[in-house]
């Protein structure tokens, strides 16, 4: 967290100095692992015409009968634009899912209550296109699979960027 916490606060203050590539965007998607929707907020820094880095946090909850499950996950990762606004990107990912069991669902209320948290670290790779609408909003699409213990999914999602 506190390494999150350093990038935000560089990024923030690269923003200050020079104030080409900076971006925040909001987005919906669909998550292959819980087939459920979530939605995302994002960072953007693009370095220069082909480098960027990016960071993101979505929140998704899904249910299963009387089962729920909420994931956060914070997305770390570095874009290369391989062809006009087309990149492709890579990066690390931090999931944290919280499955509660009991009185949810269909109506049935039971009498015991189960809640459990657990956090994984995984790996991401993936493409997206951005495409501008108007001066400073950017419509955009992503797709990437994550790598993590113990079974991937994927994350399509699609959305609004808007730079600074």
């Amino acid at each position: 967290m506190k390494k999150l916490l350093l990038l935000l606060t560089i990024l923030i203050c690269s923003y200050t100095m020079t104030a080409q590539g900076f971006g925040a965007a909001i987005s919906g998607g669909y998550l292959s692992e819980i087939e459920g929707f979530g939605a995302t907020a994002d960072l953007i820094y693009e370095i220069d015409e082909k480098w960027g880095v990016s960071t993101d946090a979505t929140y998704s909850v899904a249910d299963a009968g009387s089962t729920r499950a909420k994931w956060f996950i914070i997305d770390l990762n570095g874009r290369y634009k391989v062809y006009d606004e087309a990149y492709i990107l890579a990066g690390g990912e931090y999931l944290n899912i919280t499955l509660k069991q009991g009185g949810l669902g269909l109506g049935a209320v039971t009498t015991t209550e189960f809640e459990t948290s657990n956090g994984e670290f995984g790996f991401n790779a993936g493409a997206g296109y951005k495409y501008n609408i108007i001066d400073n909003v950017n419509v955009f699409t992503e797709v990437k699979y994550v790598i993590i213990d113990p079974a991937g999914y994927f994350h399509a999602r699609l959305g609004l960027q808007f730079d600074f």
